[in-house]
């Protein structure tokens, strides 16, 4: 218990004297120009879609991606859904089947193909979504069509 209260005061205390110092991330225009959260997520909120480009292993865009996901929550509630590609299409059922409470964290672990920061970066948007009962998309393609040789057509009539 005392290790825990000495580490909680010492990241309190080191993130209050660096953090204008030096701050996590900083978010700029498609012109260059710094912008604010509160900026940034109030032109959001009035988008009907909103895509989050994120490098997959980047801890900061994870957690900014929650905090964006918490914000339009607050300002929408039961007209947000949210999709994401670390999910494959069809693990769409198994992923229902969490977010309705019909399965365990254990089953969707073993029966999704979850990547390997799951735990540490998407769990919190997938809990997030089941807890607030939020639809959560699976939009990638299936592993064995990405990896798939496949020759498309297109043609119109």
């Amino acid at each position: 218990m005392k290790l825990f209260l000495f580490l909680s005061l010492f990241f309190s205390v080191t993130t209050s004297l660096f953090a204008q110092d030096k701050p996590a991330y900083k978010l700029f225009t498609s012109n260059g120009k710094e912008v604010k959260w509160s900026k940034m997520v109030n032109d959001l909120q009035v988008s009907e879609m909103v895509f989050f480009g994120e490098l997959h292993n980047n801890a900061i865009a994870h957690w900014l991606q929650y905090e964006l996901f918490v914000e339009l929550y607050n300002a929408h509630d039961s007209s947000l859904a949210v999709g994401a590609e670390m999910f494959e299409s069809d693990n769409q059922l198994v992923l229902n089947e969490y977010l309705l409470g019909n399965i365990d964290e254990k089953q969707l672990q073993q029966e999704a193909r979850l990547w390997k920061n799951f735990n540490t970066d998407y769990k919190p948007l997938v809990d997030f979504a089941k807890e607030n009962k939020i639809p959560f998309v699976a939009t990638n393609v299936p592993r064995r069509y990405a990896s798939a040789e496949v020759t498309l057509l297109l043609w119109t009539r």
